[in-house]
């Protein structure tokens, strides 16, 4: 039986930086936490996902999501996680142009 080769996590310090620097997508607010969203399988136990999965929430609304639960959260706040994370990964490789 063949075996496939363990997943290596994406990870770029630089794409987080950007990240960071971008507002709240909730509020706004300047200060925010670079939050990691699990989607299916592209986390596993103790593992956290690729750094493309990454969006800026402040630290209220960070919390808010991992006492809630991300699905209610972002329903709550009317998120389509998705293209929020494409907008993230679009703006970091237009920023890449300039």
């Amino acid at each position: 039986m063949k075996s496939y080769p363990k997943h290596k996590r994406w990870k770029s310090p630089e794409y987080l930086e950007y990240v960071r620097s971008c507002p709240c997508i909730i509020c706004g607010y300047k200060e925010v936490d670079a939050h990691h969203v699990r989607h299916k399988s592209n986390a596993g136990t103790a593992r956290k996902p690729d750094d493309y999965y990454a969006l800026p929430i402040c630290r209220l609304h960070h919390l808010e999501n991992h006492q809630i639960g991300k699905d209610t959260f972002f329903e709550r706040h009317g998120i389509d996680v998705f293209q929020e994370l494409f907008r993230m990964v679009s703006g970091y490789l237009k920023k890449g142009e300039l």
